[in-house]
């Protein structure tokens, strides 16, 4: 036995040692099999500075990783203490020296650095790559102009949205407030323009004022900042109550020192409901944060990790540059093709810094959301709720295995009287159905199968199918209603009874009707089955047709008969008039009547001729639209012009007592496809009918967008006498009046209906008693061509 366990031991030892010499070897190979290559890195910043963390070091691991041993060449340009012009003559005599060690890419890491690196416009720059990484905002222009060269920039612009939503994710019951530091530089300008687009202006807020501006001029420039970017009431000298996350505006290298002594001394008093957020490495605003001990958050990695009291951020870390810099500079370098977007975006990641988030009792871990990379995370702390659990779960263990036992056995009882139950229901069943045409049928995942009654039913000797080969044989009208009653089915347990045409002999394309009566239900399993019954009821379906038929029939001939009353009775109104008058004109005692008389006799008489003349005009056109006989010139316009165009032709033919309004947006275009003279047809109707039946008021004419139905609208509204529910049923009725002593055909309403539903449109009316009507014509919207 002892032998034994020495033998064990010296096998497991010589596995370690195995392990250990072939993760050695590896190492080994790796490092002396890698190509040399030299890079040129190019720093912002000074070479004391902080923003640097790790970035360099997991480089040098990244590109190892990819085979390649990176000698650098590091240049340093100090931009805190270099103007613009300095900066760009540094970099021009360093790359005058790097021309000679002839580099096989060029790194910068920020934007000061390449920012001055393209503005030399070197000719090492058209020769070798360069890849600028951690730019912020990048100037797009001067990109440009290295359009033929390998010149490529991984963008890290700060995402204030999310932050936002981070810093206030982690306090959730609290309502923050976020000091954002001023800055008038470039980058200062172009970030403040970032957070004006995500911020609601109303919860902005300026922390300084005049006062403690060491120099006048900088609160002038914060002053026009402010009113360019439409944020005046950040200018408020009092602070307003938070009610939600509020943005507080801050220049904090502007500002006196004795002004921040008394900023500083009151953060102290709301360290709980206020956070600094930084978007740009300002190694001047760093010591003033590190002083006002308030948790700050970041946008971008330099700083964090770096002991500056960074608590997190979502941003592209140290990591992400790292291994994407190193990635895309191997591609370049090996000249494979890499596209033709010279500015890519980094990735980000939620980040926190346990040192820094522990610090404030204000903070919780269990508000972290998930996702978050918390670094400098213990493990104690890091996992405390499971080693808690750990000791209660394994105390459940045996109590959860006994349940677990019981409801397996009680599982297997319900599975074996469901099965039983299942077999008496199929008894019964098959004697139900074994006497008459009808077949049972049931889906089981993928598969439909019938009863023996099927085969003795439609003469077919399969009796199971996969579903979707058994839609060859439904109608092809017919498979979105089954595909439908099968997703129906899965929702709902209720019955369901659906008609299909089927065509069950392969010979011949005879298509006879089913009806299927279906449900769901589960199986002794617990799964989902959906079973039915199938019944031939062509028969049926036949005797349907011809009493469908005859129904037709006889409302044609109601029809024809309602027409005959209906014209009679019309015809026979302004007949009367004309024939009535015409007997007086021209009878006895036509010498006696006045002269006044016989001219009001024979207005009577002209306008009944016109309102008979209308009618038959009516009565055609109805007919035409019936029979399909009239054509339209259908084409694409403008209806904003169309109603442009009829305002003004009716302004003289509106009452004059009536304000005739026009309701239009003429700057937007309503482009629909319609037959124009139809459309005025239409609308000159509306227009008529509001004409006449308004006493007083106004009446419009109007033309909008719906741009979440896509449809455009023209509406003719009044306020005249309207109409009740009643009549709003009606009015589109055929020789239907509102009121039957007023001229017309009763038919105006009708054609137009029949017009713009043939147009492929809609007619909305909108109706109330005593305060007046709009009707509406509706059509969808089509794109420019």
């Amino acid at each position: 036995m002892k032998t034994d366990k020495l033998k064990y031991a010296f096998a497991f030892i010589f596995l370690l040692c195995a392990f250990l010499c072939g993760v050695n070897f590896k190492q080994w190979y790796a490092t002396n099999r890698s190509l040399e290559r030299h890079i040129s890195l190019i720093y912002s910043f000074g070479p004391g500075d902080k923003g640097y963390g790790s970035f360099e070091q997991l480089l040098q691991q990244e590109f190892r990783k990819q085979g390649i041993e990176p000698v650098f060449d590091k240049f340093y340009l100090d931009c805190n203490n270099l103007s613009t012009k300095e900066e760009v003559e540094s970099i021009k005599v360093y790359l005058e020296i790097l021309k000679n060690k002839q580099p096989d890419l060029i790194l910068s890491v920020g934007d000061q650095s390449t920012f001055a690196l393209l503005s030399t416009r070197h000719q090492l720059l058209s020769s070798v790559p360069v890849v600028a990484c951690n730019v912020h905002f990048p100037d797009e222009q001067l990109i440009g102009e290295y359009e033929h060269s390998n010149v490529y920039v991984l963008r890290d612009t700060p995402d204030f949205k999310r932050n936002m939503d981070f810093i206030a994710a982690l306090q959730p019951n609290v309502k923050m407030e976020v000091i954002y530091n001023v800055d008038f530089t470039t980058l200062g300008h172009k970030s403040f323009d970032l957070l004006t687009g995500i911020v609601d202006r109303k919860n902005v807020q300026v922390l300084a004022y005049e006062s403690a501006f060491s120099v006048q001029n900088e609160y002038k420039k914060l002053q026009e900042m402010i009113e360019y970017y439409n944020l005046m009431p950040a200018m408020a000298r009092h602070r307003f109550k938070q009610d939600k996350l509020t943005v507080s505006l801050c220049p904090f290298r502007y500002i006196k020192g004795t002004s921040l002594l008394v900023m500083m001394e009151r953060s102290r008093t709301d360290q709980g409901k206020q956070v600094f957020l930084l978007d740009k490495f300002d190694l001047m605003a760093l010591p003033i944060v590190k002083a006002m001990n308030i948790p700050s958050f970041s946008c971008i990695r330099e700083g964090f990790g770096e002991g500056v009291k960074v608590v997190g951020g979502y941003m592209a870390t140290d990591e992400i540059s790292a291994r994407s810099a190193a990635e895309f500079s191997v591609r370049l370098m090996n000249k494979e093709d890499v596209g033709t977007s010279r500015i890519r975006d980094l990735e980000k990641e939620y980040v926190l810094d346990w040192t820094y988030f522990s610090a404030y009792d204000s903070y919780h871990v269990k508000n972290v959301p998930k996702g978050v990379h918390i670094i400098n995370y213990p493990l104690y702390d890091h996992y405390r709720e499971e080693l808690y659990l750990l000791f209660g779960l394994f105390i459940l263990t045996f109590v959860v295995v006994l349940i677990s036992l019981l409801r397996m056995r009680k599982r297997s009882r319900a599975e074996r009287e469901n099965m039983e139950m299942l077999e008496e229901a199929h008894k019964r069943l098959t004697l139900s159905t074994d006497g008459g045409r009808i077949s049972l049928w049931n889906i089981q995942g993928d598969y439909i199968e019938f009863d023996e009654n099927y085969t003795r039913m439609v003469g077919l000797e399969q009796r199971k199918f996969v579903r979707t080969d058994f839609l060859k044989y439904t109608h092809p009208d017919d498979v979105p209603l089954l595909d439908a009653l099968y997703e129906t089915l899965h929702l709902s347990s209720d019955m369901y009874v659906q008609r299909v045409r089927f065509c069950l002999d392969e010979k011949e394309e005879d298509y006879r009707w089913y009806e299927l009566r279906c449900r769901s239900l589960k199986d002794a399993k617990g799964k989902f089955m959906l079973a039915g019954v199938m019944q031939d009821i062509q028969e049926q379906v036949d005797r349907e047709n011809q009493l469908i038929l005859a129904k037709q029939i006889a409302e044609k001939a109601e029809l024809k008969q309602s027409f005959l009353n209906n014209m009679s009775h019309e015809i026979r109104t302004p007949l009367n008039a004309i024939v009535g008058f015409t007997n007086l004109l021209l009878g006895e005692g036509a010498d006696e009547i006045e002269p006044e008389e016989k001219e009001a006799m024979l207005e009577i008489i002209n306008r009944n001729n016109e309102l008979l003349l209308k009618l038959i005009d009516d009565v055609v056109e109805i007919s035409r639209l019936d029979s399909g006989h009239m054509d339209f010139d259908v084409r694409v316009w403008d209806m904003t012009k169309i109603v442009k165009d009829i305002y003004t032709a009716y302004q003289s033919l509106v009452h004059p007592s009536l304000q005739f309004r026009l309701e239009l947006d003429e700057t937007v275009s309503l482009l629909v496809s319609t037959d124009r003279l139809r459309f005025i047809q239409v609308i000159s109707n509306f227009l008529s009918n509001a004409s006449k039946f308004t006493r007083s008021g106004w009446v419009t004419l109007g033309g909008e967008m719906d741009r979440v139905k896509n449809e455009a609208c023209v509406y003719v509204e009044d306020t005249g006498k309207g109409m009740d529910g009643k009549e709003l049923m009606m009015i589109f009725d055929r020789f239907y009046k509102t009121d039957e002593f007023e001229q017309g055909s009763g038919l105006g309403l009708s054609i137009c209906k029949v017009i713009i539903e043939r147009l492929h449109g809609r007619i909305e009316v909108k109706s109330e008693a005593g305060k007046g009507s709009r009707f509406a014509v509706v059509f969808p919207l089509v794109e420019a061509v």
